[in-house]
């Protein structure tokens, strides 16, 4: 009896295990294995079991086939789940397992491996066919092959992995020595005794009790939350039942009393329709009953993660994101405290900027970078450089390794009452650290609660670098607009002052330009007297030097003049006499004025005259004669050999002058710069020393004052150039 007792609760048991690894993740490959390694094993059990209890010669030898069968199966399904759960290599030979596991189940079935089935002594024993020993070698050879997987992986492993491993380890080992033994092994030694025979279905209790334990203290599968809501869910059907038990005793009182018979048939179809009706309401409310005290500390990972999504995209508030990161894991997994550190360039550490909870009683709030760097860099080593940190699994790995940075980091957590450290990671880089203290309840954390925690962390790290770069961004902004203010000012000062500099410049110009001219004109008058001979015979020796007396008291009055006249046209008192104006006659006037000079160069000096009439234009006809005598005085100064071209045309609504030359020609970069005060072509001085700079930049202010424009075009140094004015017909210019 106590047999059966056993059999039963250890079948229970392993049908509870296979369903709830499949129920907590049925799309891992290592939880489908194992749960067909306990399926397998539970059928291994009872049919090994059965075959020594029933004895009519043909059940029981159903049942040994079937035991064997199961046997290679549990095997197969045990190295399948070693290589899959340590992610081994040898998954690539698993078509050869399984064939081999073929085989051996196919000679089972064929009578090559058991033979001559009698009893002895109420246990069923057999001759060994020719395929036993072929049969035999695939258990021994398939564990063995287990063992060395799980062990070569627990010699590289660490901490909750390791833990997880070496209770897979134990207990499977234990129950599949004992079943080898006392199945394989005794056997063949002629022992026979069904109680020793059967530590072998003893043997799969420690199965049950060391991955029972890995569940519930190390995460194995991560199915606790599942094993309490069964036993939850089973204890409401129990309760439910007990309560339409009653419910049905009440009725059957009902009945009699009132029509005086008990009736089971009525009493049936009340109970039915009350059933009908009222079940899943009184499930629900029960369940809502235990979920507020049983399971309050649960919740939904999806609702939370779009939570912290919509959350975490939606501000860029860096002060607002971490009070609500810190708050709201605090409340989702309900953890006694929880604080956030993120990493100050300025200070090289990490600063504690939002804390919930339970205040820390760490000596100083903030973390030194070279501690935390220190202790990701020996995890990076060990191969857990970016995971959870949990203290106790820490703890475990220290027994392992002994390593002084991890009794620092051990000391860390319990100074500050930390279980889990959640590191922040941009790419490689640690921008901050989330610590949470113990559960309210307890409980350690779940496979499920590092799982989100992770999601959490990716997408808060990335919100928080954008969230610290916005706020960058708004300190530099407002920084900037303080600088630009500022900077604003000083230029509205400087730009004071500069006008008063140019206007008593513009003053000192005018001024000592009208001081000058009186002088030079008397000095220019008295030359001309004295070469006219008012004042008598001037030799031959005293004429040379004094034109040249002459022709540079005229450049300096030219000069003066151009002074004069930019001082007028900055301060606007220049003053423009707009008459009707025949262009022609105007350009041919000087051309004529400038043809001796141009032949005693042997230039080619043509003047081409417009195909169309021009009428006349209203213009100050002085000051543009002075433009177009600048303009081609200028080409034939800056020309040494070639022609020089005067060109009058007209297009449609408007009249073109032009004067093209073979002179020494323009750079691209120069021609943006010709119209400015003082500035010359590159290299213009060498032929004309004379030039101030100054024509260009007044015909510039002369012409835009005609509405006009002026511009130049030249292919390269060497090549000439074309200078060219453009008035509008008719134009309507008032004087101003």
């Amino acid at each position: 009896m106590i047999d059966w007792i056993i059999l039963i609760i250890i079948l229970l048991f392993f049908g509870i295990l296979a369903f709830l690894s499949l129920k907590s993740n049925i799309n891992s490959v290592s939880n489908r294995n194992f749960a067909y390694l306990i399926i397998t094993g539970g059928f291994w059990i009872l049919f090994n079991f059965l075959e020594n209890e029933i004895h009519d010669l043909f059940i029981a030898r159903n049942f040994l086939t079937l035991d064997f069968i199961f046997a290679a199966l549990m095997v197969y399904f045990f190295l399948i789940f070693a290589l899959y759960f340590t992610d081994s290599k040898l998954i690539v030979y698993k078509s050869i397992f399984i064939i081999y596991t073929l085989f051996v189940i196919l000679s089972v079935f064929l009578n090559f491996v058991i033979v001559n089935i009698r009893f002895e002594n109420q246990t069923i024993v057999f001759d060994q066919g020719f395929l036993y020993y072929f049969y035999a070698i695939q258990p021994f050879l398939f564990v063995i092959v287990s063992l060395k997987v799980f062990i070569s992986k627990y010699l590289k492993s660490f901490g909750l992995y390791r833990l997880q491993l070496t209770y897979i380890i134990l207990g499977l080992t234990l129950a599949a020595l004992l079943g080898l033994v006392s199945n394989l092994i005794l056997p063949q030694l002629g022992i026979t005794d069904i109680s020793i025979l059967r530590l072998g279905i003893y043997g799969m209790v420690f199965v049950i009790g060391f991955t029972s334990y890995a569940i519930l203290k190390y995460r194995l599968m991560d199915i606790r939350v599942i094993i309490r809501r069964s036993a939850v869910f089973t204890v409401l059907v129990l309760l439910i039942t007990a309560l339409y038990a009653v419910l049905s005793y009440l009725l059957s009182l009902v009945f009699t009393e009132l029509i005086g018979i008990q009736s089971v048939i009525i009493n049936g179809i009340v109970m039915a329709v009350l059933v009908a009706i009222g079940f899943e309401p009184l499930k629900k409310f029960l369940s809502e009953i235990t979920d507020s005290f049983l399971f309050k500390a649960e919740y939904k990972p999806q609702e939370v993660l779009g939570e912290f999504a919509d959350k975490l995209s939606s501000t860029l508030n860096l002060n607002e994101l971490t009070q609500f990161l810190v708050k709201k894991t605090s409340e989702v997994f309900k953890c006694a405290k929880s604080s956030l550190y993120l990493f100050n360039e300025e200070h090289k550490e990490y600063q504690e900027v939002a804390m919930w909870g339970k205040p820390s009683t760490a000596p100083t709030k903030n973390i030194d970078q070279k501690l935390f760097t220190k202790i990701f860099s020996y995890l990076n080593q060990i191969g857990k450089s970016k995971d959870i940190i949990v203290r106790e699994e820490i703890k475990k790995i220290n027994e392992q390794f002994k390593n002084p940075i991890l009794d620092l980091l051990i000391k860390q957590l319990d100074s500050r009452e930390v279980n889990l450290i959640v590191p922040f990671y941009v790419k490689e880089e640690l921008i901050g650290i989330l610590f949470l203290g113990d559960k309210k309840s307890g409980d350690v954390y779940s496979q499920q609660d590092l799982n989100v925690l992770e999601i959490i962390a990716g997408q808060s790290a990335v919100s928080i670098q954008n969230a610290g770069l916005f706020e960058e961004q708004k300190h530099f902004a407002e920084h900037l607009k303080k600088e630009v203010d500022k900077a604003t000012k000083e230029l509205q000062i400087a730009n004071v002052q500069l006008r008063k500099l140019d206007k008593a410049k513009s003053e000192f110009i005018s001024i000592a330009s009208h001081q000058l001219r009186t002088p030079l004109t008397v000095i220019r008058g008295y030359i001309s007297m004295i070469e006219q001979g008012d004042f008598g015979v001037v030799s031959h020796k005293v004429q040379q030097p004094l034109d040249r007396v002459y022709k540079s008291t005229m450049r300096i009055i030219g000069l003066v003049e151009d002074l004069l006249n930019i001082s007028r046209i900055e301060s606007g008192r220049l003053k423009y006499d707009f008459i009707k104006t025949d262009l022609i006659t105007l350009v041919a006037d000087v051309y004529d004025e400038l043809k001796q000079q141009a032949k005693n160069k042997g230039l080619q000096f043509e003047f081409i005259k417009p195909t169309k009439e021009i009428p006349q234009l209203v213009l100050d006809q002085g000051k543009i004669r002075e433009v177009i005598m600048n303009l081609i005085d200028n080409s034939i100064k800056y020309t040494d050999s070639g022609f020089v071209r005067v060109k009058l045309e007209r297009d449609d609504d408007h009249v073109t002058f032009s004067v093209s030359d073979s002179g020494r020609g323009l750079a691209t970069d120069e021609i943006p710069l010709l119209f400015q005060k003082f500035s010359r072509a590159k290299g213009a001085q060498l032929m004309h020393t004379e030039g101030t700079g100054l024509g260009l930049y007044i015909a510039k202010n002369i012409i835009a004052k005609h509405s006009g424009k002026i511009w130049v075009e030249s292919p390269g140094p060497g090549k000439g150039s074309t200078f060219y004015i453009r008035f509008r017909i008719e134009n309507k210019r008032l004087e101003k």
